[in-house]
Order: structure tokens, then sequence, then C-alpha cells
């Protein structure tokens, strides 16, 4: 740690906060964090990681899981989510996964997103779905959960944007208000039951705190998901009330007086940034244990790509929307964590049918030169997330990354 002279903002290296990330997200497998109750330890401590439907080898939320809990499979998160619905679905950052506990203080983020909602059923001439809302609403209260697929009222068109259905429409207006929530999911079909049947009405209140106090719980929260984050836009800053870097910059001033957060210097960078006090306090070996991790291309400590750059000297980008002439790697290509800093990054095949997990390619960074240390421990993790898959390791996987 190093001491900035008359800012009264203690300073830490980029490798001192390095390892405290890696600690706190125990992406360095300090904690013997495993299985269902290793996934509810680490969403304790997160609050909440980002959902993303596409499904190469696992969802964004698996990957975020698998490199962080031990023996983690799908059905730990489908279970936490759709049986015990100790985890919800509901919009975030983005489209996320967070705790039940948290449902009633999200009131004014689904608020502000059905507003959004509305606007978007105004661009695409849909705002005939509102008029039906109390009918959509009695029929799943009637029939119960209910998909797309099971309701049909009102028009129908003919696009490939959006619903085509007014129903459809209607219960996505609904879910997004909060007045139904999501009980199961087969695939990326969502199904629907009516909140009050599904969240405990112990995690329905406190939707009436100020907008102060809610500002100050939602940015603590947001500094929490990640560890920590410098009052500068970017990803991890998305989602409605979080863009305004003047309301932003009032609230981190508000929770640094109530030492809710600390404010640092991250060493070779000019913003001030702030984390929670268990990220600070967090001790790490300078001789750590070997560890390789393949990590989600929407991971919570990826949220903010430009910080991500600063602290590890990786540069990504996840180019699955960018037309495959304009690639520079791959659709979607997963980072490789050695030890403190990212070594790799590789596109693997598909494991669909095959039941195999196949690397289609790799790339080292250009400054990494691999020993046989790394190809070992790299190996090892090849095999632990083979395991997550449940899928075979392909045999020339041992052999791409020479």
């Amino acid at each position: 740690m190093i001491q900035k002279r008359g800012t009264g903002v203690k300073g830490y290296t980029r490798d001192e906060i390095r390892r405290r990330l890696l600690r706190y997200h125990n992406i360095d497998g300090s904690e013997k964090l495993t299985g269902i109750e290793g996934v509810r330890k680490i969403m304790g401590r997160l609050g909440s990681i980002q959902y993303d439907p596409l499904n190469v080898v696992g969802r964004n939320a698996d990957l975020v899981l698998q490199a962080r809990v031990n023996d983690y499979n799908y059905e730990n998160l489908y279970i936490l989510l759709y049986k015990e619905h100790s985890l919800t679905d509901g919009f975030d950052k983005e489209m996320c996964i967070y705790n039940t506990e948290d449902f009633g203080r999200f009131s004014k983020v689904r608020e502000a997103h059905a507003k959004a909602v509305i606007n978007t059923l105004t661009y695409r001439g849909q705002l005939d779905a509102l008029k039906i809302l109390d009918e959509v609403k009695a029929f799943v209260a009637e029939h119960g959960q209910t998909g797309t697929k099971d309701i049909s009222i009102g028009e129908t068109r003919e696009s490939s944007w959006g619903h085509r259905k007014l129903s459809s429409a209607a219960l996505d207006y609904l879910y997004n208000k909060g007045e139904l929530c999501v009980t199961d999911k087969k695939g990326t079909q969502k199904y629907f039951d009516l909140t009050e049947r599904v969240i405990p009405s112990a995690c329905m209140g406190t939707g009436d705190i100020s907008q102060d106090e809610f500002l100050d719980w939602y940015i603590e929260r947001r500094i929490r998901s990640v560890g920590f984050l410098w009052d500068k836009n970017g990803g991890a800053w998305q989602g409605h009330f979080l863009s305004d870097r003047d309301v932003r910059k009032m609230v981190l001033e508000r929770l640094v007086k109530q030492k809710r957060v600390y404010p640092f210097q991250l060493e070779g960078v000019s913003e001030i940034c702030y984390a929670c006090k268990e990220f600070l306090d967090l001790q790490t070996d300078e001789e750590q244990k070997d560890c390789a991790r393949f990590i989600a291309p929407l991971d919570n400590i990826m949220w903010d790509r430009t910080l991500l750059e600063q602290l590890f000297d990786f540069s990504y980008r996840w180019e699955v929307y960018t037309p495959a002439a304009k690639r520079k790697y791959g659709y979607y290509v997963i980072p490789v964590l050695y030890n403190s800093r990212f070594v790799a990054r590789f596109e693997p095949e598909p494991v669909g049918k095959t039941g195999c997990f196949r690397i289609k390619s790799w790339w080292w960074e250009p400054d990494v030169c691999p020993d046989e240390r790394m190809h070992r421990v790299i190996r090892e993790e090849m095999l632990r997330f083979s395991r997550y898959l449940q899928a075979e390791c392909a045999e020339e996987n041992m052999d791409i990354i020479r």
C-alpha cells in the first residue's frame, strides 16, 4: 500500500487491488465454496450477476458462478431461482439475477423500466397492449404459470422485432412493472405468475424509502457487485439512476461521510476509486497458490472494460454482435485468468449434443511466455471446466495451448 501525500486518500498498487479483487470474488479459489451453498454465499456478497440467454458453454450467469464455486452445475441456479425463489430475474444493470430479499427496494428501478417499455411499445405501435393488462393479469390469476404461447389476446403482427402478440407485450410490461414474476424458464421462454404468489411478503416492502435513501443503497450496492469502482461513466454504471455523474458524485460523497464506502487511489489512475470496507480489509498472500479460471464475457469484473484495462493491462471486447468479417478474435470468446493476470482468451465450440468441450481457437496475450507450470494449471482448469459442463474434454485441447 502507498500513501498519497496531502490527499488523505490511501493509495494501492495495481497488484494489491488485483489480488483483493480476485479474493473478493473467490476467483482465486481461496474460499472452499461448493455447490448450491457456495452459490448462496457468493450471491449474498455480490448481490447481482448479469443474465444473458446465449448458451455456447453455458449462459453468462452459469459462467460467472462456475468461476467462483466448485462443483457448480446449472441445477444449482435453477433451484434457487424457480424452486426456492431466493433469487429472482430482474432488471438491474441490464437483465440480471439478484437476491429476492432486494425485490422491494428495486421498485423504483421497475417503475423507471416500465416507463422505458412504454416508449418501446410506442415505437413499435403496440400501445394497445396497455389496454388489455387487466385481462392478461386475470388470465394468469386463473391459470397460474403462463408463457407467451399459453395466451393469445389482441392482434397479431408480422415482425422480426419485439413481440408479435399484444398479450405477449402485455406480459412483458407486467413483468417489468413487477406485477408478474418469472417462475420458470425453458430455454429462453419465460413463464410468469402473479408476484404475490412468488415473492415472500417479507421481501415486498421498503419500496417507499426516499430518493436519497434509495440512491445511497443502489450506488453502494453496485460498488459491492464489483468490489470497487471509479466515478467514471462506463459499463459498470449502466442502468437507471446511475449514469448521471453529478448525482453519483453527490451520493458518493454522502456514502464516504457515512463510512459506507472508502475512497482510494489506484496506482497510475487519476480517478478516485471507491470500495466497500470488506474489500479493502481483505488480506492476500504475496505467494498465492497457482490458479487458472475461465471468465464470463459479462462477468462482474468485466463490467467496466476501461477500468479492467487499467487494472490488468488487458483489452477485451465481446464480439458476438460484431460482423464476422470485423471480429478480431471470434464470436464468443472467453478470457483466461492465471493467478492475477489475464494470459489468454479462447473461442469454444458449442457443446450441444456432442457432449464434448472443444476449443476452436486459442490466443495467448502478446507479452505472455507460457511455461510448463502455466500449461499444467490451465490444463487442470480445462478439466474442471469440462466437469462443470458435464462434458468430455477433447484431447486436442491439451495441445492447442502449446
